[in-house]
């Protein structure tokens, strides 16, 4: 499989270049070339995107006019930003995720169902990343607060050299339920990124996510 890899100088795209090191691989950063963007994306058979919001939008334009399937783990879009990738899906398969771990699937349906169990507990969720995320709350803090049947308080900490770490508390008059995920490699992203590439290549146009991966996943294996 050929692989574009969009914001390879950065964190994620390092790891993501490591693992991928196996298949036939280009990267496109901020001082790639018009020209050169061209040619790697209409010579690839999926795109994966960990860059900014600012060059998601402009290389997925590219990626639609050459019919190229597009994952993106790129976080901090508006709303119009985020609308424009929901266009680009209408041409073209697009995987969006705030967070390509299993466990924060696992993760954010526990919530779901403890918020049915304890409707009337106060909830919270409190993140923790690394000194140099931009984003705040992250993305999966907000991927995660959607789960929840009324809005949380939420704190954010931008601390050393953190990964994710992620915990959710219901808080009752007697009792506290908490649920914590932590990542101790990024490495999980990378891996949970290439997975849903190989899914969908081959996919029709549409706007999916990490979960709809997840239960094709489940289903085939049943």
């Amino acid at each position: 499989m050929r692989i574009g890899i969009v914001g390879i100088t950065g964190r994620m795209g390092k790891v993501l270049a490591a693992l991928t090191s196996q298949y036939e691989t280009k990267g496109i950063s901020g001082k790639t070339s018009e020209e050169k963007i061209h040619e790697i994306i209409k010579t690839s058979d999926v795109i994966i995107d960990f860059s900014i919001p600012t060059a998601t939008l402009k290389i997925i334009k590219i990626a639609t006019e050459y019919r190229i399937p597009y994952v993106i783990g790129t976080t901090g879009f508006s709303f119009n930003e985020f609308s424009r990738i929901d266009e680009a899906s209408r041409m073209i398969p697009v995987l969006h995720a705030s967070n390509f771990s299993v466990g924060i699937q696992l993760m954010a349906n526990l919530m779901e169902k403890s918020a049915e169990i304890f409707p009337d507990f106060d909830m919270g969720i409190m993140e923790k990343h690394h000194r140099g995320k931009k984003d705040s709350p992250s993305g999966t803090t907000l991927f995660l607060a959607k789960h929840l049947p009324k809005e949380p308080q939420i704190a954010s900490l931008r601390e050393g050299n953190i990964f994710g770490e992620h915990t959710c508390d219901f808080v009752g008059e007697n009792e506290m339920i908490s649920i914590t995920h932590r990542v101790f490699n990024r490495g999980v992203f990378a891996e949970g990124a290439l997975k849903c590439a190989h899914w969908i290549v081959g996919n029709s146009p549409g706007l999916y996510s990490m979960r709809d991966y997840l239960e094709s996943v489940v289903n085939a294996a049943n």
